[in-house]
């Protein structure tokens, strides 16, 4: 492999989730770029480094689609009042290393998780394991069980749903 590497004109490396969710996730990304520029293979060319991000809500990317953000714009915030009713928080949330942040430091003590692989997402899981064992509630939307689902808090629900290829149909009707 290093040969045929070493002699392309130009070469591109993709990668996904399995090197960005990894514990050593910053320092794989780096060792890709590293190597594309040693051999000159970025911002040429058929060359480049290609992340392969999946689908529109993997990794921050669901505020477009659906309004998953930890800072919801003021706009969004009045159109979900008026449509749903309520009045809701103006205080922002937290991102994925903030919200593990407060939960280390004991001033988060729940956790929803919507279809993520939070634990093992996040760069220190010798700190996230045990910080989500001591959460008083954990709770999981997810298309497929997945590690976090083993860090099991005082309370924990772990609630199955139909991934976005998947038709659920009772009695003859999608649901």
């Amino acid at each position: 492999m290093a040969i045929a590497y070493a002699k392309s004109k130009a070469t591109i490396i993709t990668y996904s989730m399995g090197i960005t969710q990894h514990n050593k996730n910053t320092a794989n990304v780096c060792l890709i770029a590293d190597l594309l520029l040693m051999c000159g293979n970025i911002s040429k060319p058929g060359a480049e480094i290609c992340p392969l991000r999946g689908h529109s809500n993997v990794q921050g990317k669901g505020n477009r689609t659906i309004g998953i953000t930890e800072k919801p714009s003021e706009n969004f915030l009045k159109k979900l009042e008026e449509v749903f009713s309520f009045t809701t928080p103006k205080k922002h949330g937290h991102d994925a290393v903030n919200a593990m942040s407060s939960m280390v430091q004991g001033t988060s003590k729940a956790l929803i998780c919507l279809g993520d692989n939070f634990a093992v997402a996040l760069p220190d899981p010798e700190q996230c394991f045990p910080t989500m064992q001591k959460l008083a509630l954990s709770v999981h939307l997810g298309t497929k069980l997945n590690r976090t689902h083993l860090l099991v808090a005082e309370e924990t629900f772990i609630l199955p749903c139909p991934g976005r290829t998947e038709l659920d149909i009772h009695a003859g009707v999608r649901q």
